[in-house]
């Protein structure tokens, strides 16, 4: 057991990842955040756990998308 600190918006986040009431903060973060590795293993991890359906990942494929549409291309 450890003890760690969040300020309200981190623990916002984290208390919104949750599924139902009674499931923990440590199977949360077991849940959705991959172990350290190769991509292979974080590949792995997303086609295991589904990550690709989880909530909010419209908007982060947006941000992506908008990010990536403002950068300057050299090559041109």
């Amino acid at each position: 057991m450890k003890t760690i600190t969040l300020d309200e918006p981190a623990y916002a986040r984290l208390k919104a990842w949750k599924k139902g009431g009674n499931e923990s903060f440590s199977s949360v973060v077991k849940r959705v955040v991959p172990e350290p590795g190769t991509l292979g293993s974080f590949l792995r991890f997303v086609e295991t756990h589904q990550t690709d359906r989880l909530p909010g990942n419209d908007k982060m494929e947006k941000a992506i998308t908008q990010r990536s549409g403002s950068k300057h291309n050299p090559w041109i």
